[in-house]
């Protein structure tokens, strides 16, 4: 086993057995360094602690990242491996704790504290069962720190994963590289998107285990019948499908289909996260990250401030809470290099209190601007021919193809894993977003709230029924009104925000914060507009690119 994958394993069993001791930080002890091979769950045991951390009401550190989805785990990572001390704090918990059931995630069907993060009842936005009975009234859980959250605005509702791993524990594992006139048009001209194609979506995929699945178990699947129906409608009208990379272990998916191994991704796991088969940061760049024993990661943590002290180091709040939202204690750390990777929502409502609030007080007013839903607009369609009772909720095709203004338009087949036959077939389908939406600071509740116009979404669903309406036109299928509360499609919700503090606007080309030097933002946050694709493995990339220029300068 070479270095790397000692790391990457070390890093796993590390944070496996911080959840299961329940840490409130977690770090490679200083022993394992020089240890050969992988250590036992039983070695770390007895070594780790987080007693010396406990102690501290306040400390200082030399790289400090808020969050730890894919922007923060890949700072993390090369930071480390440039030999330099990580802090990370995370929001959500350490997910590898099993339930009483024995796994970590709860099923999806019998919801309990694990599925909502401090809310009473399932969110979705599926919101009504064959037209009949809102999702909301079925699933009641207790209130807890759970791992899917729903930030609610007027006309808005942006679903979070919450945990070690961020997003990558509760999305469709879907790893899609932008079309290259998107990057074109968004980005500043200053940022090679050559580069880009050449060096860092390739270096972000290999840290992300990307994978297809294999094109002969797709053809002969039960679980992917829907999504060949689904390509079958798309190509007789003249739209092009394709298999996606996958953030999922296709290898693994196969010997569930077979009954070698628990179903996860065919077993309808996915929006509470996957027990199994997914290939989700804590198993990727974060484990990496952790086994070169130079990162901690501390979660629970919420940041509640940022500031900048008088000899230019960042200082930032913080209150540790437990899984029922009891606050433990508060802290404050100071760092020479502050790294925000909270995401799109997280990011940007920090940065927009702390310049209303007057703590960071030269953030420009492009800080809070051009958020966008990457255009999503959710669809089910009446295909009047079987899509099979089973399903893999972690999709494996998509269709290409241009709406009615010539714009691109990028669609998932995704499943509807009821276990019986709806004769449907659904998609996540996503567009450019001519309105964009920004951030105002409610200074009452003392935070920063999105403002999405109500006319924001109806580009995006004129286009994305642009090209469904052909699909449907040309195979005899219609639109199900059962999903949505009678609408034809669900236009208020998404899963993949963007935007809030733009990139080469708020920040310079790398992502430093204008007029605050050694304040960076690695996350969605950047992209100044929809990326037309799930923006995971954009995500990562300019994190690669961005660390790569930004390490250069330490």
């Amino acid at each position: 086993m070479d270095n790397k994958m000692n790391r990457r394993l070390w890093g796993q069993r590390v944070l496996a057995v911080g959840g299961q001791l329940g840490l409130a930080s977690v770090a490679m002890p200083g022993k394992l360094l020089s240890m050969a091979a992988a250590p036992t769950v039983g070695m770390l045991a007895g070594m780790m602690t987080d007693e010396a951390y406990a102690a501290q009401a306040s400390e200082h550190v030399p790289n400090l990242i808020v969050g730890t989805g894919y922007g923060g785990a890949v700072t993390a990572l090369r930071l480390a491996q440039a030999g330099q001390p990580v802090t990370m704090l995370e929001m959500g918990r350490l997910w590898n704790t099993p339930g009483k059931d024995g796994k970590i995630f709860c099923k999806p069907f019998s919801p309990d504290d694990r599925a909502m993060w401090f809310k009473d009842r399932i969110t979705a936005v599926f919101s009504t069962v064959f037209g009949i009975i809102p999702v909301s009234s079925l699933l009641k859980v207790p209130v807890s720190a759970g791992i899917l959250d729903v930030v609610s605005s007027p006309n808005m509702e942006v679903y979070l994963g919450r945990g070690v791993g961020g997003g990558s524990l509760v999305n469709l594992a879907m790893l899609i590289t932008p079309y290259r006139e998107t990057l074109q048009r968004i980005l500043p001209s200053s940022i090679d998107v050559n580069e880009l194609y050449n060096v860092y979506y390739p270096r972000a995929l290999k840290g992300l285990g990307a994978n297809m699945i294999r094109p002969a178990y797709y053809q002969a699947s039960a679980y992917h019948k829907y999504a060949r129906v689904a390509c079958a409608q798309a190509a007789r009208a003249g739209f092009q499908w394709r298999t996606l990379d996958s953030g999922y272990d296709m290898a693994y998916m196969e010997k569930e289909e077979a009954g070698l191994v628990p179903k996860s991704a065919l077993g309808s796991e996915g929006g509470f996260g996957n027990n199994y088969g997914k290939k989700s940061l804590d198993k990727t760049y974060l484990a990496e990250a952790v086994g070169t024993g130079l990162v901690r990661i501390q979660p629970l943590t919420e940041v509640t401030s940022i500031t900048q002290a008088g000899d230019g180091r960042y200082v930032v709040s913080t209150k540790q809470i437990d899984v029922s939202g009891t606050v433990l204690a508060t802290r404050t750390i100071s760092c020479d290099r502050l790294f925000l990777g909270g995401g799109s929502m997280g990011t940007t409502q920090l940065l927009v209190k702390a310049r209303a609030t007057g703590t960071l007080p030269k953030l420009n007013e492009h800080v809070g601007t051009r958020w966008s839903s990457n255009g999503e607009i959710f669809s089910v369609r009446n295909v009047f021919t079987s899509t099979g009772a089973k399903t893999s909720v972690l999709p494996a095709t998509g269709i290409d193809a241009y709406d009615h203004r010539g714009n691109q338009v990028y669609s998932m087949n995704i499943a509807m894993p009821l276990g019986i036959d709806t004769f449907t077939t659904a998609h996540i389908t996503m567009t450019q977003t001519p309105e964009l939406g920004r951030f105002n600071y409610d200074a009452q509740k003392q935070q920063a709230v999105l403002q999405w116009s109500a006319t924001a979404k109806d580009e995006p669903v004129t286009s994305a029924r642009s090209v469904y309406d052909k699909i449907n036109k040309v195979n005899g299928s219609t639109y199900s009104r059962s999903w949505f509360g009678g609408k034809t499609v669900g236009d208020n919700a998404t899963y993949h925000p963007l935007g809030g503090v733009p990139l080469g606007l708020a920040t310079d080309d790398i992502g430093q914060v204008k007029n605050y030097p050694g304040l960076y933002v690695m996350d969605s946050s950047l992209f100044p507009d929809s990326l037309v694709a799930n923006p995971a493995l954009s995500t990562a990339a300019f994190a690669e690119r961005n660390i790569e220029r930004i390490i250069a300068r330490i």
